[in-house]
Order: C-alpha cells, then sequence, then structure tokens
C-alpha cells in the first residue's frame, strides 16, 4: 500500500479533465481515481504516474 501524503493529494489534479483525483486500493495496488471522467492512474513507489500512457480505466487490473 502506497498511501500518499494528504497535501500532495490534494493539490494533484486529472490530467485529463482537471477533477480532483482520489486515492483507492485495487488489487493491483494503489491508484489515483477521477470519478468525473472515470479515469485512473497507478501509485508505484510512492509516486503518481499521471502519464498518458499510464492512463487506463478505473479499477482495471494493470498488465504485468
Amino acid at each position: 500500500m502506497s498511501r500518499l501524503d494528504a497535501t500532495l493529494l490534494a493539490v494533484l489534479g486529472c490530467p485529463d479533465c482537471h477533477g480532483p483525483l482520489a486515492q483507492r486500493e485495487v488489487a493491483s495496488g494503489t491508484e489515483l481515481c477521477c470519478e468525473p471522467c472515470l479515469a485512473a492512474w497507478p501509485v508505484e513507489e510512492g509516486v503518481p504516474q499521471l502519464l498518458p500512457e499510464s492512463r487506463r480505466p478505473r479499477g482495471m487490473v494493470a498488465p504485468g
């Protein structure tokens, strides 16, 4: 589990729609989710992977 600092989470926004991101635990680990556009990005070793190629539908299991 990679819990992000609350201050960091408060300033991060969705790269697609600029909506707020929420942290949640899924089978593949931690992800940041955008409720408005239903997108998610993984958090790897405590670092949010907010790159376009890391975007996936919310709750989808990461390949690998």
